[in-house]
């Protein structure tokens, strides 16, 4: 098979990785990054497995690497079986130029990114029909530009989207592909109810730790797993008023209480933004959010404020 990853940071770097490692399939990545193109053909791409003390080595021959901006080579061009986006939601658009230009006639793209709307925004350019919707919980950092820490082990779900075209075969291939290597893959009818659930956790500790300075497990205190849970609860309010049938509140308690304790040390993706005075992602989390909640006429207070102070936080950050 041939596979486009577009966006090489902690996640897109973890499975670009443990695909190339199983010298199976022809690979191209996208990074936004020269600086990352020229030291991934330099030194190839390691992925360490702390919890294995393993370490695995993918030489640079194994996989084609462009930034961006360069040109596709004839062999690329709309000759990819499959497309995995996963970069920030705020370069969906770009990536979804870049896999116009991959993806195959048959071929099939899936956004592994967090936030909802980023399927609309691929389908946009692509078309409904090849797109996919996707989430993981692996735990994954960078520590530099090519190595990945594999810090967590979790799963990666796929599904479709109400107009996608895709055979469940076709499904069931890239759900083995993705077992192959190691990423505790399974596939649903419908990805919504997970993109939405995954949205609502979103919502409740991105923000909430990246304002607070703290790690996750933190926002078990009390008040703060009080402002934390009341912030899920509206998003979980939006999706049902758009016919999502999350979970119930107390089960989404319980999962937000057990994704605090096993990632109690860590730092969640919004702080570490913000600590680099990077863009974040909290418009497609909270704001996304907050448009869906206005066109019903939800009220959507909790996460309106966490919107406008990591606004404000993000522009200090980022102009100092």
């Amino acid at each position: 098979m041939k596979i486009g990853i577009i966006g090489i940071g902690s996640i897109g770097g973890l499975i670009a990785g443990l695909i190339a490692s199983k010298d199976e399939h022809e690979l191209i990545l996208y990074t936004n990054s020269n600086i990352q193109k020229l030291e991934l053909i330099t030194n190839g791409l390691t992925i360490n497995i702390p919890e294995r003390n393993k370490k695995i080595i993918i030489d640079q021959e194994k996989f084609t690497i462009n930034s961006n901006d360069d040109e596709i080579n004839s062999k690329w061009k709309k000759s990819c079986d499959l497309i995995l986006i996963c970069t920030k939601s705020f370069s969906t658009l770009n990536a979804s130029k870049i896999a116009k230009n991959l993806i195959s006639k048959n071929g099939s793209c899936i956004s592994i990114q967090n936030g909802i709307g980023n399927e609309n925004i691929i389908s946009s350019i692509l078309g409904f029909e090849p797109v996919l919707g996707g989430i993981i919980t692996h735990g994954a950092n960078k520590k530099d530009s090519t190595t990945i820490n594999w810090a967590g082990q979790g799963e990666i779900i796929i599904g479709k989207m109400p107009l996608t075209k895709i055979s469940n075969e076709v499904i069931d291939e890239i759900t083995e592909l993705l077992n192959d290597v190691g990423l505790n893959a399974s596939n649903v009818q419908d990805i919504r109810l997970n993109l939405w659930s995954k949205l609502a956790i979103n919502a409740a500790v991105n923000p909430l730790a990246a304002i607070c300075g703290v790690k996750n497990g933190e926002l078990l205190n009390p008040q703060l797993f009080e402002c934390a849970s009341s912030a899920m609860f509206e998003v979980l309010n939006v999706a049902r008023g758009v016919g999502i049938e999350v979970p119930s509140n107390f089960e989404m308690l319980d999962t937000l209480t057990q994704i605090l304790n096993s990632t109690k040390e860590n730092k969640c993706s919004m702080l570490q933004d913000i600590m680099k005075g990077k863009k974040t992602e909290i418009d497609s989390i909270c704001g996304e959010v907050i448009r869906k909640a206005e066109e019903l006429g939800i009220q959507t207070p909790i996460n309106s404020t966490l919107l406008a102070i990591i606004s404000e936080i993000s522009i200090s950050h980022i102009s100092d």
